[in-house]
């Protein structure tokens, strides 16, 4: 005997049981009591009138004994068994329920999950084509509604208990669920359209959906679990969305009707009661519609399966309530990093103490840090090329845009922005000591170099006269003992640091230039690094301009897409192989080496040059492989 469940709006969702002596336990996420011999089966597709543990089947002869299960403390008993026909032809029945073959069932009166007893699964096909004989054959018929500029007191009214769940909701449930801990945009939207999903009163089967839309497409902004699968917001609806010039009051609802039909039955599948497409926006006069950062505009998209005969425009105020709480939440927030872009060199971290008024942990003091300079490659050049006052402005405020975006990186990873020149902006890590990055400052700096270059990576240029892609930013990162501090009055108060790694930094970003890739970094900060966290690649040996000695030059290894040099392993091998040759003045055996590396490597072709103009010198006995850079 077989227990075979069918999905009716999607037959190709089924589950089939071979019945034995076992019993069988059935819901959504069924779990087993304490020593109970049971066979679990769970429901795979969302039926929400199906509980968790719905009831229990068991093979009594030639038939299946199937009971609800008792209600967990504090939840309603499990929807009732209902006869397996047309939606205004089903009637309750007994419970416990016997089957015999051919017999089948339904869970809920308006439920879309059906039960089959079978002799065998060939049976299954034959048992659906009755139940469609049954149905009367006729399509969904939807009669389009349009609303505009709808206000509270222009809908339909609700019940007592629907006003009161409301306002409970709003009360208890919105603050925790939606308005508080949210940390991006996809979380916004997908707390908010999980919370409309369960908070429309006797609604049932709700979908909740925020759309970016732009002419013929769609992009779904919640990815939420709860959302079945097989979703499609209707295209018929959407076209009718006016979204080159959108409005707030824009406002459409369309409910079923038997005699009109403005689009096919496939467009939003079996039952679907209403639907209603609403604008994100702020409630204050003369706001406009919510958009992304590709300039769409946002709209709620509610869709309602097994609704209650309450009317569809009921729940418009509620519906734009919570639109306008995430059009409010998103504007301010993109006020604030705007605010931080702008006028503040502080990490949240940092504004948390000066709020908090603990800006003693911000006196000078000498502590082991990483520094990180990053700057724009070619700046000079791009600024030159503005011939009018509008080049320059464009010019001026595309740098703005790369600067905050870098400011955002480094605070995405709990960064001190320190000191801006120009285009260009000075991070620190490890100040002031009890900020989480502080433990870990060199590998928090390096993820925070790895991270801007990917950020850039739109920008990478690529030259065919050299066949080198060029990251659009240079990036020098160094670790070590600095003076770092709050310095100047309060009412300008600036952090600033001081020290030979400082420095060296700064040279670091300078250098790059010469080797062509975009992130350089200090043995210092190599020394701190977890082994499995980065690839890296020693240079050479280089006296930066200003310093006495000379220090090892590391690049951090990136994807040539990225504009790095992409080296892997073997080429690091030899490259580091023919540093050693050059340092041992075996100039011969350093150039074969060296020609075994890609023609697109650049710190490969800039040592080959150093190698030949190295090996004409006169050199001192004392010389130790060390280059001399004037880059500052």
């Amino acid at each position: 005997m077989i227990l075979a469940a069918v999905f009716q709006e999607d037959r190709n969702r089924r589950v089939l049981i071979r019945m034995d002596e076992t019993p069988l336990k059935i819901g959504r996420s069924p779990q087993p009591a304490h020593e109970e011999d049971v066979v679990l089966v769970r429901i795979p597709w969302n039926d929400r009138l199906i509980s968790r543990n719905h009831f229990i089947t068991t093979l009594q002869g030639e038939e299946l004994m199937v009971e609800r299960l008792p209600a967990l403390p504090g939840r309603t008993p499990p929807n009732e068994f209902h006869s397996n026909v047309p939606f205004d032809q089903r009637q309750a029945l007994p419970d416990p329920l016997r089957l015999k073959v051919g017999d089948s069932f339904v869970v809920g009166k308006n439920g879309h999950t059906s039960f089959y007893c079978l002799k065998s699964e060939s049976d299954l096909d034959k048992a659906l084509a009755k139940y469609d004989q049954q149905s009367p054959s006729k399509e969904n018929n939807f009669k389009s509604k349009h609303t505009s500029n709808v206000h509270y007191d222009e809908v339909e009214a609700l019940d007592e208990y629907s006003l009161r769940l409301q306002l409970k909701l709003l009360q208890r449930e919105l603050p925790e669920q939606v308005l508080s801990g949210w940390t991006g945009t996809t979380e916004l939207f997908t707390r908010a359209a999980t919370f409309l999903q369960n908070a429309l009163p006797g609604q049932k089967g709700v979908t909740a959906a925020f759309l970016a839309l732009e002419p013929g497409k769609y992009e779904l902004l919640n990815p939420d679990p709860n959302i079945p699968a097989n979703f499609q917001p209707s295209s018929t609806l959407l076209s009718e969305l006016s979204i080159n010039d959108p409005s707030p009051g824009d406002i459409h609802v369309w409910t079923s009707e038997e005699e009109a039909s403005i689009f096919a039955n496939r467009s939003l599948g079996a039952q679907v009661d209403w639907v209603s497409i609403l604008p994100v926006s702020v409630l204050d006069e003369g706001s406009a519609v919510l958009r992304d950062k590709k300039n769409r505009p946002i709209y709620l998209y509610i869709e309602t399966r097994q609704a209650s005969a309450t009317a569809a425009k009921s729940f418009i105020p509620f519906l734009r309530l919570i639109a306008s709480l995430v059009a409010s939440l998103l504007s301010a927030r993109a006020k604030q990093r705007v605010q931080d872009q702008m006028s503040s060199y502080f990490s949240p971290a940092l504004r948390r103490l000066l709020r908090d008024g603990n800006e003693e942990q911000l006196e000078p003091a000498m502590t082991e840090c990483t520094v990180l300079f990053c700057d724009r490659r070619g700046s000079s050049r791009i600024m030159e090329k503005a011939r009018t006052d509008e080049e320059i402005l464009i010019q001026l405020e595309d740098n703005q845009a790369v600067v905050g975006e870098i400011i955002q990186n480094v605070f995405d990873h709990d960064g001190v922005i320190t000191d801006f020149a120009g285009d260009g902006v000075l991070a620190l890590w490890g100040w002031p000591t009890h900020v989480t990055a502080s433990e870990q400052h060199a590998l928090h700096a390096v993820n925070t170099a790895y991270a801007i270059a990917k950020h850039f990576a739109s920008r990478v240029e690529y030259s065919k006269k050299r066949r080198q892609h060029y990251s659009p930013i240079r990036i020098g990162v160094s670790t070590g003992r600095i003076a770092v501090g709050k310095t100047g009055p309060a009412q300008q108060m600036h952090i600033s640091v001081f020290g030979r790694q400082v420095n060296f930094g700064a040279r670091l970003e300078s250098i790059a230039k010469e080797f062509s890739i975009p992130v350089l970094v200090s043995s210092e900060t190599i020394w701190q690094m977890p082994e499995t966290s980065h690839r890296f690649r020693k240079l050479c040996y280089m006296k930066p301009a200003g310093f006495l000695q000379s220090y090892p030059i590391f690049e951090l290894v990136l994807p040539k897409k990225l504009g790095g040099s992409g080296a892997d392993d073997t080429h690091i091998e030899i490259y580091e192989q023919a540093l050693q040759l050059f340092v041992e003045r075996k100039w011969r055996e350093c150039r074969q080496l060296l020609e075994n590396l890609p023609r697109d490597d650049q710190p490969a072709r800039w040592l080959h040059g150093k190698t030949d103009k190295y090996s004409n010198k006169n050199l001192p006995d004392n010389w130790d492989g060390s280059i001399s850079s004037l880059a500052k």
